[in-house]
């Protein structure tokens, strides 16, 4: 079986139900001829790689019981390490260095290098990445704001009603759809 999708998230899934490649979206004919080439192998060889069906099954029909987001993030206070509870993240921020902002109002440096780190790490469900600086938690937005050229302006609830998220007209009908679902 070759997988095939957009999302990098379910590779480690596919090779653990003894997918035989996994293809990312849009996908590269050299990679495609070299998926098939291998299939060829195995079927030349008459051998199967041994497959776990119902777990495939299972991953492919159930992806949120198979994939774990990350449910803590480690912040470092005062030489103190303390877990902070990802839904109590109101956003994530790139400024010199990446911050979380809680929905209490505190803010925090965490010691993850990019935002594209920390976003492979979030639910989508609950997070967006709306700009190169900043994936918000939809329970933080208090408005969007439409303005010129179909751009967004993302107002967060207090006590972070301060951080005005600007998103580029690109983003912004994807965004409507995911706060719309």
């Amino acid at each position: 079986m070759i997988f095939t999708t957009a999302y990098d998230e379910y590779a480690i899934r596919a090779f653990r139900v003894n997918g035989i490649d996994y293809l990312l979206k849009p996908v590269k004919e050299n990679e495609l001829t070299a998926a098939i080439d291998k299939c060829r192998k195995f079927a030349d060889n008459k051998e199967t790689p041994p497959a776990d069906i119902q777990s495939l099954i299972r991953s492919l029909t159930n992806p949120s019981a198979a994939s774990k987001y990350k449910e803590k993030f480690i912040i470092n206070i005062r030489n103190q390490w303390m877990p902070v509870n990802t839904k109590d993240i109101a956003c994530f921020s790139k400024e010199v260095l990446n911050y979380i902002y809680l929905f209490n109002g505190e803010k925090y440096m965490i010691d993850y290098v990019t935002l594209e780190e920390v976003e492979e790490l979030l639910d989508p469900k609950q997070f967006y990445r709306a700009n190169r600086q900043f994936i918000i938690n939809i329970e933080a937005i208090q408005t969007v704001k439409p303005v010129e050229n179909s751009k967004l302006i993302v107002r967060l609830k207090e006590p972070n009603h301060k951080l005005d998220i600007d998103m580029s007209r690109l983003k912004s009908p994807e965004f409507k759809k995911w706060m719309d679902r």
